[in-house]
């Protein structure tokens, strides 16, 4: 059977300045027998170690949501235990890295990326409601883009923004303290970095702040792509042109449209190229591979051209052609699944517009 895996691997971003961040990658995994799982020994003492804590929490605070416990119990165990100060010496010197949840607490190192793996398995078994919040930042030039990723946890009727890297949630001002703000508020409010509650005693934290660098920048970045559960928009701009054919590569950007995930909670990428040639007729794709079923959607203008799912093959170029040329207008890849919120994607490695 094939087995659709998310993996989060590390990316130099800031212009070579020795941080990193994450960018989320795609892999068709090929297994023959998914009964025997791996022993998970240190995410099971976790799990039950933060199940303790929250219970102790909740029990004395009976007014309070038992989620914002149990939510704070895994942001701050993941924070003191998969160190991100951790993770670059072990790059530094050349010497493996964390890809799995087991293997971030057995080397107590990761990243962002790291953080929030952990943070939503522990979250799954705990049967706390999470989903990830990416934002990905479009830089002067497509090569100076970067990303960070967080975590929404939802209870009482809203989602609550957790920034498990940093160490920082949002408290509204004059609430209960477990009535904290989600990133659409966060975002539509001047004053949201006075919310913030941040251990500012995390070396890595102190790392950033000593180089001038903004832990919290998605608060108010102005050319930010957010996904929430998976769900949004991404833009593309030109990374590079050879003659009449214009290429669009993902970079610190996801490499996929369409929704990977059928949990109630995550939703389906949409892909914009920004500003393609006026002149172009045809969209190509440099397709890796693709799952579930439907149908690949190009959007120009009034032109909607579906290519069924059965049309396309992995390892291989889809080329669409347009009715007439793109003139001045974007266009948007999106997908369409034969069933409700079925899992629908194409993973692939650039997009180009030409004659």
């Amino acid at each position: 059977m094939t087995v659709i895996v998310n993996r989060v691997v590390g990316r130099r971003s800031r212009g070579g300045r020795g941080l990193w961040t994450t960018q989320l990658v795609l892999v068709l995994v090929l297994v023959s027998d998914v009964s025997a799982a791996p022993a998970t020994p240190l995410t099971d003492r976790a799990v039950e170690t933060i199940r303790r804590q929250a219970t102790h929490m909740a029990r004395g605070n009976p007014s309070m949501a038992p989620e914002y416990f149990t939510a704070l119990a895994i942001a701050n165990f993941v924070q003191a235990r998969v160190s991100s100060l951790n993770y670059a010496v072990l790059k530094t010197e050349k010497l493996p890295l964390p890809s799995t949840v087991e293997e971030c607490l057995q080397k107590k190192a990761g990243i962002c990326g790291n953080h929030v793996a952990v943070f939503l398995e522990i979250s799954r078994r705990l049967k706390l409601r999470a989903r990830p919040v990416e934002f990905y930042f479009r830089g002067e030039t497509p090569k100076a883009n970067h990303s960070h990723i967080c975590v929404e946890v939802f209870y009482r009727g809203a989602w609550r923004l957790f920034d498990v890297t940093w160490g920082t949630y949002y408290r509204i001002p004059g609430e209960r303290r477990d009535h904290l703000a989600d990133v659409t508020r966060l975002r539509s409010s001047r004053f949201s970095r006075k919310w913030a509650v941040t251990n500012e005693s995390d070396l890595w934290y102190q790392q950033w702040v000593s180089r001038s660098l903004d832990p919290l920048e998605y608060l108010d970045a102005p050319r930010l792509d957010i996904l929430r559960g998976r769900r949004g928009t991404i833009h593309l701009r030109e990374s590079n042109r050879d003659g009449g054919v214009q290429r669009f590569q993902p970079i610190h950007q996801p490499n996929f449209v369409g929704r990977n995930d059928s949990n109630r909670d995550y939703g389906p990428v949409s892909v914009v190229l920004e500003c393609p040639d006026s002149q172009a007729r045809t969209v190509s794709m440099d397709v890796l591979g693709l799952a579930g079923s439907g149908a690949l959607v190009v959007i120009c203008g009034k032109t909607r051209i579906e290519v069924p799912f059965a049309q396309i093959t992995g390892g291989q170029q889809l080329n669409v052609p347009l009715r007439a040329s793109i003139g001045n207008q974007p266009v948007r890849l999106e997908t369409h699944s034969s069933s409700p919120k079925g899992v629908a994607y194409v993973v692939f490695r650039f997009i180009e517009v030409g004659p």
